[in-house]
């Protein structure tokens, strides 16, 4: 069960100086709101065609695409976006996220790798004090820190998604999906004690309908049952 999530850009925090390219990225963010990502894909694609320079509606429709499981397609829009700006770290985090999607674990930590020290080089330090002010081509650490640790429980690097998996924890970030994948590690790890109590916090504090606690209560029984078989 992977946990992926691309950032749309909803708020344009550049001056556009076209009022048409502002309309459709109006009207195509209006299309994402309600889920019709068939629909804002083609007023993205006549924004670009618009506005070929503007990255954030490449950024968009790759989120869009991203929806709709198009990876591959996904892919190309970050790409292009990284090779206009290799500074945008939301096309290295969304791009990231599809490779993880496609089982693509390494290129997906190379992503992630790379929107962290893109992000402390440029930003100047690792942690965003003020998430209402972040540039539009900024993401939160812990976002990064989420995602990477999930592709690296992946590829059995334990240690490493344990320590970006707590350090989300400690954050507070995403409590419900953070103390899941770090069950996740435990499991993994053999300690079936410490999985369960995170497994635990996944139920208390999630909704009842979420896909995570769903999830967690199935591995609950699975952790009893084999607790039952050990004795």
């Amino acid at each position: 069960m992977k946990r992926y999530k691309c950032i749309i850009i909803v708020i344009v925090l550049i001056f556009l100086s076209c009022s048409r390219t502002n309309k459709l990225f109006d009207e195509a963010v209006g299309l994402d709101n309600q889920k019709k990502y068939h629909e804002a894909i083609i007023v993205w694609n006549k924004l670009i065609q618009n506005n070929p320079t503007y990255l954030p509606a490449y950024i968009n429709r790759g989120a869009d695409k991203f929806e709709l499981k198009q990876y591959s397609e996904a892919i190309k829009d970050y790409c292009h976006v990284i090779s206009q700006d290799s500074t945008y770290i939301t096309a290295w985090l969304n791009r990231g996220n599809a490779n993880l999607e496609l089982n693509n674990y390494q290129s997906a930590i190379d992503d992630f790798n790379a929107a962290e020290r893109i992000k402390q080089e440029v930003y100047g330090c690792a942690q965003v004090i003020f998430y209402d002010k972040m540039d539009s081509k900024d993401v939160a650490l812990e976002e990064i820190c989420l995602q990477r640790g999930i592709a690296y429980w992946y590829v059995d690097s334990i240690n490493k998604a344990y320590s970006d998996l707590n350090y989300c924890i400690d954050q507070e970030y995403e409590i419900v999906s953070s103390y899941f994948w770090r069950a996740y590690v435990y499991w993994k790890a053999g300690k079936e004690k410490e999985a369960y109590k995170d497994f635990m916090t996944v139920i208390l504090q999630g909704r009842a309908d979420d896909d995570y606690v769903i999830q967690a209560q199935q591995n609950l029984k699975l952790l009893d049952k084999h607790s039952i078989l050990l004795k």
